[in-house]
């Protein structure tokens, strides 16, 4: 079938998770801890975490891999600086700027790159680097913005695959009683 050019086309990858086998529930749920470990400073090991909390939890594994694709080297600077902030805001802290935050933040990545082998141990020497004063907030940080995007997201999520699954339902019915109708 193809899609027609005045209906919107959703994100690649939020049509890839529509188009996920597993029920409803556990895609919205994949998805939801998925994006939850993205807004989290776990880079690097993100799909572990995924791995392991899909093995208790009844969720799709590969909703919630494809959701920590969120945090990429693209994103992290924004990500970790919003993490940061609400970490900051949460202690009731003073921190850094933005500016010294992305500067510190380039650093370190620059540092640890030059002290590791590999985007794995180049991320725990990072974390090794950071010292408390930025990780403290930083995990605080991410665990709320973890939680207030991926509170949220399940019930969209849910709605979402429903609808795309009756819709889907309905062009197979329509196709295939055009079939019979034309022969």
């Amino acid at each position: 079938m193809t899609e027609s050019s005045s209906e919107p086309v959703p994100l690649p990858f939020l049509k890839r998770l529509l188009q996920l086998d597993g029920t409803p529930e556990s895609i919205a749920l994949g998805t939801a801890i998925g994006l939850f470990v993205a807004m989290t400073p776990t880079v690097g090991i993100q799909m572990i975490i995924i791995l392991l909390v899909s093995m208790v939890i009844p969720a799709n594994r590969l909703a919630g891999l494809i959701m920590v694709y969120i945090s990429n080297p693209l994103t992290l600077i924004p990500i970790y600086w919003l993490d940061y902030w609400v970490g900051l805001k949460c202690l009731a802290r003073e921190g850094k700027s933005f500016a010294q935050f992305e500067l510190y933040w380039i650093e370190l990545t620059e540092q640890a790159s030059e002290n590791a082998v590999g985007w794995y141990q180049v991320s725990l020497e990072l974390l090794r680097s950071i010292g408390n004063d930025v990780l403290g907030p930083l995990f605080v940080g991410g665990s709320v913005v973890g939680l207030l995007f991926a509170l949220p997201c399940y019930p969209v999520m849910l709605r979402l695959v429903r609808a795309y699954r009756s819709k889907k339902i309905l062009e197979d019915l329509q196709r295939s009683s055009s079939k019979e109708s034309g022969q």
